[in-house]
């Protein structure tokens, strides 16, 4: 199958080359690599317009680059790169790159065996995890989803019932994991959605697991993500976390009817991420968070909620703080976050006011040693300032 390999840029210098370099490995003939610059300003578009042309691998790099930075997440390069893909007819199949992640030739090269044998609209691959802070990769946080995909019976595990729609939508929902027939594309007509928004990946994976007819799985890993990297977009931790709750709502539109089968995959969608959000909200977007979860929840229903709700742990606080919510009591949960925020402040402050006193302590008893050795030297010094006592005259010699 001839695949078009749609890689997603923005300031992103240091990591372009070798992403790219990994995406030549993974070419075969009569594939594309369209790269789509969401206007960088670190100097990446114009890296790129140096290897425009060039080959890589099997296939050639071919650049898209916008003058400005768009509104909102990776949509609207996401989309372009799609328009840009789908309108050659030649073009059997799609997959996305993040421009900061590089795959892994082996592993891809399995899931894109395994997604042409299967037949399947779309196909789910594994990744790891990246950790720029401590070098370390670790397996992301569905292993036990895969756990069920696995189990499924052979026709389910290549694709045919809800059983496997159900293991794909629970899913982290990011797009760079699977491969696209670009004839389900096309017919779907599925897009990302574009605003002035991020994690805009969340809805569109809903989208495509809800339309798709046939789904695969093939537990390789195909790509390393990198996360803690500066500048990325799951560092957020103000307003444009509210963003899931537009997310939420675009998801029940496409599910329809409260009354689905997948309405309550749905709702712990969303409480799942609320328990992110709320472990890293910063106080000057309680408000306006608070606000647009009430909108969002206020008409899920009383007996789909409680069905939800009572499968969490009772350590779990977050459906509880989403229930004061979902009843209006938004003043009252903005007044217990900023309550819990200023206890953490407190044991910040006091913290490092403990770790600064100790420090001091060290200080001290280094000084204190300094002092003790000043003072030694001192003493030597003075015993050497003494007058010497005359030594002891030499016993007579006796006569030979």
């Amino acid at each position: 199958m001839r695949t078009t390999f749609i890689v997603t840029s923005f300031d992103i210098l240091p990591y372009i080359d070798r992403c790219l370099d990994t995406v030549g490995l993974c070419t075969r003939p009569g594939d594309r690599v369209l790269v789509v610059d969401d206007g960088s300003g670190d100097g990446t578009a114009e890296h790129l317009e140096r290897r425009l042309g060039a080959q890589l691998g099997a296939a050639q790099v071919e650049l898209i680059a916008f003058g400005t930075n768009t509104i909102g997440g990776v949509a609207i390069a996401a989309n372009t790169g799609l328009d840009h893909a789908l309108a050659d007819p030649g073009c059997e199949a799609v997959v996305f790159v993040d421009g900061d992640d590089w795959l892994e030739p082996a592993g891809f090269a399995a899931c894109r065996a395994a997604f042409e044998a299967s037949g399947a609209e779309i196909l789910l691959g594994n990744y790891l995890e990246h950790d720029e802070a401590s070098g370390a990769s670790r397996r992301p946080a569905d292993l036990a989803v895969w756990a069920r995909a696995a189990a499924l019976p052979r026709d389910e595990g290549e694709g045919e019932g809800e059983a496997a729609r159900a293991c794909a939508l629970e899913m982290i929902a990011v797009p760079w994991r699977k491969f696209y027939r670009a004839d389900f594309l096309r017919t779907e007509g599925l897009r990302f959605p574009e605003g002035n928004f991020f994690y805009e990946d969340n809805p569109f994976h809903w989208a495509v697991c809800l339309k798709a007819s046939s789904i695969a799985f093939h537990d390789r890993v195909l790509c390393l993500h990198r996360v803690n990297r500066p500048g990325q977009t799951m560092a957020a931790t103000g307003p444009g976390l509210a963003a899931f709750f537009t997310h939420f709502e675009t998801i029940e539109a496409l599910i329809g009817d409260w009354q689905s089968p997948h309405a309550e995959a749905a709702l712990r969608w969303l409480l799942t991420n609320m328990r992110w959000h709320l472990e890293r909200l910063q106080p000057e977007a309680f408000w306006v968070y608070a606000d647009r979860a009430a909108r969002a929840l206020t008409p899920v229903p009383d007996a789909l909620w409680d069905r939800v709700v009572a499968q969490y742990e009772a350590t779990n606080s977050t459906p509880q703080q989403a229930a004061a919510l979902r009843r209006g009591e938004i003043a009252a949960t903005v007044g217990c976050w900023q309550q819990e925020a200023r206890g953490r402040a407190i044991q910040a402050e006091t913290a490092a006011l403990a770790a600064g006193v100790a420090a001091l302590h060290a200080r001290l008893d280094r000084l204190d040693g300094q002092v003790s050795g000043l003072s030694e030297i001192a003493r030597f010094r003075a015993l050497r300032a003494l007058p010497h006592p005359p030594a002891p005259p030499l016993p007579p010699q006796e006569a030979g």
